[in-house]
């Protein structure tokens, strides 16, 4: 080919391939949509995208010109400056399904990230084996004897970089596993994410399903806890991958004095231990100029999980909820917190865990949910920590959800209490209702009043500062400045 029939090759594929599947993105976008290029546009610092595999098309017979980039997009842009790996399906052909040159696509942009540290970002929608190239000997070749990374690399938390997901349509098969397999997934609410499609399971089972029934919003933020945070437009979601990744940039000179103090921290956090109030304007005042962003908030709410910055880097934040059931934990609480600790173990996060405990959850239904299993894998975890963990109570740390979320025993580098603060099995008014069972009536108010104030007495952070089973009593307005001494020492020397 000579090189003007080749320029001229080059911009009538060019213009194939920007066109894409006219009808289908007409479609697409009467739904309020992006296109995927809309998107990658929208993510990417601009002017940064460099795509790979721009001209690639489908290979089966009859559907070579009508798969333009075989139906995703793939390559390497800029966000806030850092290189990230983008994985973008394209709904609008042939409904974004994966085919022998998708998937090697896919593959090739995991591989380089992978090599590189890139931080993957994958734009979820569509998916599923396509036919014909899944059917027969077709699916030994997508998944046969050579490794498919965009299933087993993507899955392999501890060798593969940060993986980022947003899911932006009705999304199955591997676009849905990726949002299964990131490290933070983030969902817009008419989007949806199972491992079948409903006409699949209509056709298979016979069970007829919405999509958004079968894998919505509803589903995985409050039961699975698959999906981390949901946004109402794609604008939203994807300014919140932009922003999850800004949050996890290198640590840099902090613009937030480090020893600000928090004067007004006293008046947000009732000196009744009963009452309560919400954890997250204690952690807006930790944070630097309040830069955190909490994750799965709708899941095991007794646990708050989060992430932000503190003296100029970033810090995993794991903290009580007293406004879900007074801050007790239940199972889907500590599995959301191992899962977040895993994360922060792998990468390398220091971690602030923040207690205000009334305990754990009990009853019955807690039992049903594997509560002893949840605890019993949350320690697990808990052992293998081995970035700088810092814990602060600050109003109190009741039974053995004190031990399980961070004291010194189990793992924290640093723990500190508010100068109120109390340690014990149980809350006073508790032990003394155990202690007066058998009491008689007529005497056992008063022996409740009494029997309260000498629990309440010892349960006191100081006894425990006396026999140094705690590192630090602080005031509360020492808080911040505090948590990032001790950050600054232990962050420092772990790097």
């Amino acid at each position: 080919m000579d090189y003007d029939e080749g320029r001229k090759r080059f911009d009538q594929e060019r213009l194939w391939v920007q066109s894409g599947n006219p009808k289908g993105l007409e479609r697409h976008r009467a739904k309020g949509k992006f296109h995927v290029s809309e998107r990658i546009a929208l993510l990417l610092d601009e002017g940064t995208f460099l795509e790979y595999g721009e001209f690639a098309r489908s290979v089966e017979p009859g559907f070579q010109e009508r798969s333009p980039r075989d139906g995703v997009m793939t390559g390497l842009g800029r966000i806030h400056g850092r290189t990230v790996a983008v994985i973008g399906d394209d709904i609008t052909v042939l409904g974004g399904t994966q085919s022998f040159v998708s998937v090697r696509k896919v593959d090739r942009i995991i591989d380089i990230a992978t090599r590189n540290q890139f931080p993957i970002i994958s734009l979820s929608e569509g998916g599923g084996v396509r036919v014909p190239d899944g059917l027969g000997v077709g699916f030994a070749r997508l998944n046969g004897l050579h490794t498919v990374k965009t299933l087993s690399w993507l899955a392999n938390r501890d060798r593969r970089p940060l993986f980022l997901c947003g899911v932006f349509g009705y999304t199955y098969g591997d676009p849905a596993f990726r949002a299964g397999m990131a490290d933070i997934t983030l969902m817009v609410e008419d989007s949806a994410v199972a491992v079948s499609s409903p006409p699949l399971l209509k056709a298979a089972i016979s069970e007829e399903i919405t999509d958004l029934d079968l894998g919505g919003p509803r589903l995985h933020e409050t039961l699975t806890g698959t999906v981390d945070l949901v946004y109402r437009s794609e604008e939203e979601c994807i300014k919140a991958i932009r922003n999850v990744l800004h949050i996890l940039r290198p640590p840099e000179t902090a613009t937030d004095p480090i020893d600000r103090l928090i004067p007004d921290l006293e008046a947000i956090v009732p000196h009744n231990n009963r009452q309560l109030y919400d954890m997250k304007k204690v952690i807006d005042r930790i944070c630097d100029h309040a830069e955190w962003i909490e994750l799965k908030p709708k899941f095991g709410k007794g646990l708050l999980i989060g992430l932000g910055r503190i003296g100029g880097r970033v810090v995993g934040i794991l903290a009580s909820q007293p406004l879900s059931a007074g801050g007790s934990v239940d199972a889907k609480g500590l599995r959301k917190s191992a899962a977040f600790m895993e994360f922060a173990i792998r990468r390398k996060i220091p971690l602030l865990v923040i207690q205000d405990l009334p305990g754990f959850l009990i009853g019955s239904q807690v039992e049903k949910d594997g509560m002893v299993n949840a605890i019993a894998a949350h320690s697990g975890i808990l052992d293998r920590v081995d970035v700088p963990m810092i814990t602060l109570v600050i109003r109190k740390a009741y039974g053995a959800a004190y031990y399980f979320l961070g004291m010194g025993a189990s793992g924290a580098q640093f723990v500190a209490a508010w100068s109120n603060a109390e340690i014990s099995f149980m809350a006073p008014e508790m032990g003394a209702a155990i202690l007066n069972k058998h009491t008689d009536p007529e005497k056992k108010p008063e022996a409740m009043l009494k029997t309260t104030a000498e629990l309440r007495r010892s349960a006191s952070i100081w006894d425990a500062a006396y026999e140094y089973w705690i590192d630090a009593v602080i005031r509360p307005e020492e808080t911040r400045k505090v948590v990032c001494q001790a950050l600054n020492f232990l962050a420092e020397a772990s790097n």
